[in-house]
């Protein structure tokens, strides 16, 4: 995905006011970048990855950027969040449930979860191990008390895996 499809897939998801944001799972930054050029000034961004050779060079001029190597399964040294941004990160974890019950934690009320995943259930290891089709997010995102969940955008995957869908869930006040 280009940094414009990756603008462009994303939109929908990312308020018009500034916060603090977390991309877990960062990979190459391709979302990160997305976020700096979504969310207004001044916004701070939280990239997590467990390698983060790729985002050590990438210099934000819009917001302010802390890279931290991390597994975002584990407990996480992070503010409260305004939102976190997972693209195509969580099909690695096998209890699901459980990282996202911490990961909401970091939320504040009012605060939005932000997913990509491919809409399957057929496991591709080692691509796609534990996939998440929507309607399986919709359920976690209930269980760890998360609420208006919604489709917010969708795209065709280049690899296969079916559509890969963008979907949000809010903390509740």
């Amino acid at each position: 995905m280009t940094i414009s499809e990756a603008i462009d897939f994303i939109r929908p998801a990312i308020p018009n006011a500034a916060g603090t944001w977390a991309d877990l799972g960062a990979g190459d930054g391709i979302f990160l970048k997305a976020l700096d050029t979504l969310l207004p000034s001044p916004s701070t961004l939280y990239a997590v990855d467990r390698k983060t050779s790729a985002l050590e060079d990438l210099k934000f001029e819009k917001h302010r950027l802390h890279v931290l190597q991390g597994d975002f399964t584990q407990p996480l040294s992070l503010p409260s969040l305004d939102g976190i941004l997972m693209a195509n990160a969580l099909h690695f974890v096998p209890q699901q449930q459980e990282v996202l019950l911490q990961l909401v934690d970091r939320l504040k009320y009012g605060g939005s979860l932000v997913l990509a995943e491919y809409d399957t259930d057929q496991p591709n290891p080692p691509w796609v191990p534990y996939p998440i089709p929507k309607e399986r997010f919709a359920e976690l995102a209930e269980a760890v008390g998360l609420q208006n969940f919604r489709v917010v955008n969708s795209r065709t995957s280049r690899y296969g895996h079916r559509d890969i869908y963008l979907a949000i869930a809010d903390k509740p006040f």
